[in-house]
């Protein structure tokens, strides 16, 4: 694993050499903890990996959930009470709800640039909520069930108003006209011979 050092000008030989012997020193580390590591790594490269969840380990996490739910009933009293949402079977194993059939076949309908095109297009328009199980990313968590937050929030104070709707057009309809109210004083002669 010897270097070829090229020899760049203006750099003294020692500091050429120091250079090599460092670089050298290096490799050597490497190639002595990939030694040391080997077997492991082996291990690990060729380890296969499952993607489903095994059924102990799914009836543990359904349990431990039930338990921790319960817990929390007796310590807590509860003012509303709202059913948990409905969890999927599938939803433990994979990260997206199942595409439409409809969806699907418009992979397969035309050609193979035209179809994927039409089929990222129409997944595209459905939201992430409906796309998902749960928030996958970060930013995903930004807009979750954003629609429910909307019916339940009021508009902010300092936010931009219809202020001419509300004092210009009435939702009862017409008035009569006060009792103080008197009709103005029209400019005439004879309005202004009488003052």
């Amino acid at each position: 694993m010897d270097h070829k050092v090229p020899e760049p000008r203006g750099v003294p030989l020692g500091q050429q050499r120091l250079w090599a012997y460092t670089i050298q020193k290096e490799d050597k580390l490497r190639l002595k903890w990939f030694k040391k590591n080997e077997s492991r790594l082996d291990e690990i490269a060729n380890k296969v990996f499952l993607r489903q969840v095994p059924e102990e380990v799914r009836d543990e996490m359904k349990q431990r959930t039930m338990n921790c739910l319960k817990n929390v009933e007796q310590k807590h009293t509860v003012v509303k009470e709202e059913e948990p949402p409905i969890v999927e079977d599938s939803a433990l194993t994979n990260i997206m709800r199942p595409v439409p059939k409809e969806v699907k076949d418009l992979l397969y309908s035309s050609t193979m640039k035209d179809g994927r095109m039409m089929y990222l297009k129409e997944r595209y328009q459905v939201i992430p909520e409906l796309r998902y199980y749960f928030p996958e990313t970060t930013n995903f968590q930004y807009g979750w069930n954003m629609w429910d937050m909307d019916r339940k929030t009021g508009g902010s104070p300092f936010a931009r108003q219809q202020v001419i709707r509300k004092s210009f057009y009435r939702r009862r309809g017409v008035k009569r006209d006060p009792e103080w109210y008197k009709e103005p004083a029209k400019l005439s002669p004879q309005v202004c011979g009488q003052i």
